[in-house]
């Protein structure tokens, strides 16, 4: 049963490893064909427009690309971020308060065992009220 599971495992790995040495081959001969399609069009360009010309129509082509590519990911960087931050407030929104967590508790418990009843009474009575003036103040508006 292992053996077989070992095998499918290999086989997998094999055909993954020989499907990225092909497609690393294909991409190789297609950069190095639009290199020479782009050597071709330069060559074509400079015996029409002359030298220069054709450099700076070149250059600012290949500009322009860059742009539009830096403004890209500019806005795939933000679409990131946007959908991150979603997630944290949906995560944030589904996870149980605080006061919940099982440690807390118990925490809570074995600190109430130690101080006694009355201590423990007048701390939470202290504390809440604490709490309440924090929660009266309102919300910040930044």
């Amino acid at each position: 049963m292992l053996e077989g599971l070992v095998l499918r495992w290999q086989a997998k790995v094999d055909a993954v490893v020989k499907s990225g040495l092909w497609v690393a081959v294909a991409t190789f001969a297609l950069l190095v064909s639009f290199a020479f399609l782009g050597a071709a069009l330069f060559i074509w360009a400079q015996e029409i427009y002359g030298a220069i010309r054709t450099c700076l129509g070149f250059a600012a082509f290949f500009l322009a690309l860059a742009l539009i590519a830096v403004i890209g990911l500019l806005v795939f960087r933000r679409s990131v971020w946007r959908r991150e931050a979603r997630i944290a407030q949906q995560a944030a929104h589904a996870a149980p308060p605080a006061w919940l967590d099982p440690q807390v508790l118990s925490t809570v418990l074995s600190l109430g065992k130690t101080l006694g009843p009355r201590r423990a009474a007048w701390i939470g009575l202290v504390g809440a009220f604490a709490v309440g003036l924090l929660l009266s103040r309102g919300a910040d508006k930044r």
